[in-house]
């Protein structure tokens, strides 16, 4: 039952760590505001992304404990630093002087993430051994 629990998390994590501020991003990348008021309220869905990560790696921990500790998982104890200073990255962004700034330093951002996350995907999908 916590097993279940701790999946349900973690999925509802992936969810808010890669879902809802990325189609954030692409709605302000499609409207391109001129003005920097919208990236306090952008901010908050960071805020909420970094929440989703830690409870995706704490329900993951929990998960890999219960199953074994299979080799597969390594691969995203060893990218969840490199999230964080992602996730560090993104929040400081958050904080630019100019709007053109933002939207160029994201875009680099955004790949970054894309990348990782279809590596994640792999991982989880076809869980190589080591």
């Amino acid at each position: 039952m916590l097993y279940e629990i701790a999946f349900f998390i973690h999925i509802i994590g992936l969810i808010g760590w890669g879902g809802i501020t990325t189609g954030a991003y692409y709605l302000l990348t499609l409207t391109r505001p001129k003005d920097l008021t919208f990236l306090s309220a952008y901010r908050k869905l960071v805020y909420l992304e970094i929440f989703s990560l830690i409870s995706m790696t704490i329900s993951g921990l929990y998960m890999w404990k219960v199953i074994g500790c299979p080799s597969w998982t390594y691969y995203a104890f060893f990218v969840s630093p490199i999230l964080g200073a992602g996730e560090y990255i993104h929040w400081r962004l958050t904080y630019v002087e100019e709007i053109e700034g933002f939207f160029s330093k994201m875009r680099y951002l955004s790949i970054f993430y894309t990348i990782i996350a279809f590596f994640l995907i792999y991982d989880m999908v076809f869980k190589p051994t080591i």
